[in-house]
């Protein structure tokens, strides 16, 4: 789960959109979320309890593993809270039902969403993480394009 990357969806050779990207961010959310609840169980402070009394080689590397199970979740839940603010104009760049035209007026407000997200964000902000939602988003544009442009008008320009 801490390993879990955004970019594997693209490695597995998919063309995803950009609602992959919030898709995957809100499912680490949820699961981490659910992980750290189980950790704070009076039944796990019991066993951290009888291991720090018993002196374990075990006490160390699981409160490190707690550390860095906190540590992801409050990077996806604040990923997932920054992206959820372009699912809207995710949608509208998705939806075939527009006309390619029409497209052209949510670059503004994503890229401005972006940024504003890169700006603020203390963990949505590296290279890596643009570069992962950018490929999702020429995804998304490339296949509204295919739907578009047919095979005359390719042939017909040559």
């Amino acid at each position: 789960m801490l390993k879990q990357d955004p970019e594997s969806a693209l490695k597995q050779g998919g063309n995803p959109g950009p609602e992959v990207e919030i898709e995957f961010w809100a499912s680490k959310s949820d699961n981490l979320n659910s992980i750290c609840k189980q950790l704070s169980s009076e039944q796990i402070k019991k066993v951290l309890k009888f291991l720090e009394q018993n002196k374990s080689t075990y006490t160390g590397p699981f409160s490190k593993l707690q550390k860095e199970v906190q540590i992801a979740k409050a990077e996806a839940n604040e990923n997932y809270k920054y992206l959820q603010t372009l699912k809207d104009l995710f949608s509208e760049l998705s939806n075939p039902g527009k006309d390619l035209k029409e497209i052209e007026e949510q670059f503004i407000p994503i890229m401005h969403t972006i940024l504003l997200i890169w700006t603020y964000s203390q963990y949505y902000n590296t290279p890596s993480r643009l570069v992962v939602l950018i490929r999702e988003i020429c995804n998304a544009i490339i296949d509204r394009c295919k739907g578009y442009i047919t095979k005359d008008m390719i042939i017909g320009s040559i």
